[in-house]
């Protein structure tokens, strides 16, 4: 029997709550396999495979490099690799951000669109912004099932809503009514013609960006017909970005790093703050140097231009605590 043989779970915010109530309710005899991305800081101790065994009959383990995924198992990503599925085996990914997290949830739900087609179920959990709508797209134009909780039973709601907003999802439920279903869709019988066909451009541009994470593709700016040069750089890396074609707007660098609109305008907020912390430094940098140079001008008597250097230097200053006034009072910056 053809069956639905890969579900792909993507979380952020409140997700271990939402995962606990999945697990607890997938059925004793469940025969799918299971990738989760939780996000994680790259300096984070996992510990949801201790929390996921204690909610559920399934082995749990880490995911590692090239191992093949068994049937009824629930593989986790490790912090600071992205997870990807290739063919019947995992892969791990030190490459570029997406959406400033690694690992991140788009290139594992656009992974297992590519290598399981309408197999696949992607399921989006509790989360801020909005993680995994690009991916779980691309798992819908595969022929496969998607899956989003119920926006009103996370404790953050962004990820769920925004994935409704751009695909019509098959299943919207509360996260213990998920695992059942999971049951349930993994035992069914799929026709080999699903009802998504997907375009043949499409499937090449897929095909590049999971290459970028494959490390089969070094430099986005030669990936032919993926997107269009945009006036922006990255927050990251400061290269150029692409606008990529999706229904979901989004961008990468030459890079590789990936930016959802949302998370491209978080991360230009972030590297704008960097900036005039930069920018701090340099100007009060100046204000001691030219006060320097009029304490020498003092020393040796030409008071005319030691008071145009104190002058300057008192101009400066005042540039200078204003500027640590906008630094130092959050809701100003975030207004700025």
């Amino acid at each position: 029997m053809r069956s639905r043989n890969i579900v792909v779970i993507g979380a952020s915010a409140g997700g271990i709550e939402a995962l606990g109530e999945v697990a607890a309710n997938l059925p004793s005899d469940f025969q799918g396999s299971i990738c989760l991305v939780q996000h994680l800081a790259a300096s984070t101790n996992s510990q949801f495979d201790r929390v996921l065994k204690r909610r559920m009959s399934l082995p749990v383990e880490i995911a590692v490099d090239r191992n093949r995924i068994q049937p009824g198992t629930f593989y986790v990503a490790p912090p600071d690799q992205h997870l990807l599925i290739d063919g019947e085996q995992m892969f791990l990914s030190r490459g570029p951000r997406e959406n400033r997290v690694r690992p991140a949830v788009d290139p594992l739900f656009r992974s297992a669109a590519l290598a399981r087609g309408e197999r696949a179920v992607g399921v989006i959990l509790s989360g801020s912004l909005d993680d995994g709508t690009s991916g779980l797209l691309s798992i819908q134009k595969a022929g496969g099932v998607t899956i989003v909780q119920e926006p009103s039973t996370a404790l953050a709601p962004d990820m769920p809503q925004s994935a409704l907003d751009s695909v019509d999802v098959d299943h919207c439920l509360p996260p213990d009514e998920i695992g059942s279903l999971l049951g349930r869709l993994t035992s069914e019988s799929v026709e080999a013609s699903s009802k998504f066909k997907p375009d043949e451009q499409e499937t090449a541009w897929l095909k590049q960006e999971v290459g970028i994470l494959m490390k089969e593709r070094s430099d986005i700016a030669t990936a032919s017909g993926l997107g269009d040069l945009v006036p922006a750089s990255c927050p990251e890396c400061g290269g150029p970005l692409w606008e990529v074609k999706d229904d979901v707007k989004r961008f990468r660098c030459h890079t590789g790093h990936a930016y959802t609109a949302r998370h491209l305008a978080a991360g230009l907020k972030e590297a704008e703050e960097q900036a005039l912390w930069v920018a701090l430094r340099v100007m009060e940098e100046r204000v001691r140097m030219l006060r320097r140079l009029s304490s020498s001008d003092i020393a040796k008597g030409k008071n005319r231009s030691a008071g145009s250097f104190t002058q300057r230097a008192e101009e400066a200053q005042e540039h200078v605590d204003r500027l640590r006034d906008l630094l130092s009072d959050p809701a100003r910056l975030a207004a700025s």
